[in-house]
C-alpha cells in the first residue's frame, strides 16, 4: 500500500519561495518550481489540478515574487520567464517559512518525501 501523503502546511508563497532558495541560481521557471513541489512534497502528485493555477497566480500577484529573466529556446525565441525571490522581501519570506515550520512541525515532516 502506497503511503498517503498529508498537504504541506506552508502556504503556496513559502513553498514558491523554498524552490527559488534551493535552486541553483535562485531564479526558476514555473515548471520546475512544479518538480520542486512534486519531488519534495508528494501531496502534489495526485493534488486535485487547481494547485499548479494556485503557484501561478502566488507568483504573478505576491510582492515576494518578481520576474527574473525570460528564458530563451535553441532559436533565440522567447519560452517563457524566470522567477526570483524579490531581494526586499527576503527577510519578511523568511519569517513567513519559520512560522509555518514551527505551526505544525510533525505534519510537515509527514508531508515531505525526504524530511
Amino acid at each position: 500500500q502506497e503511503k498517503v501523503f498529508p498537504k504541506p502546511v506552508y502556504s503556496y508563497s513559502c513553498l514558491i519561495a523554498l524552490a527559488l532558495k534551493n535552486s541553483d541560481s535562485g531564479n526558476l521557471p514555473v515548471s520546475d518550481i512544479y518538480t520542486f513541489m512534486i519531488d519534495n512534497y508528494p501531496y502534489f502528485k495526485t493534488a486535485p489540478d487547481g494547485w499548479k493555477n494556485s503557484v501561478r497566480h502566488n507568483l504573478s500577484l505576491n510582492k515576494c515574487f518578481q520576474k527574473a529573466d525570460i528564458q530563451k529556446n535553441a532559436n533565440n525565441a522567447k519560452k517563457g520567464c524566470l522567477w526570483a525571490l524579490n531581494p526586499a522581501k527576503v527577510e519578511k519570506m523568511e519569517e513567513e517559512i519559520v512560522k509555518w515550520r514551527q505551526k505544525d512541525p510533525q505534519t510537515l515532516h509527514h508531508s515531505m518525501a525526504h524530511p
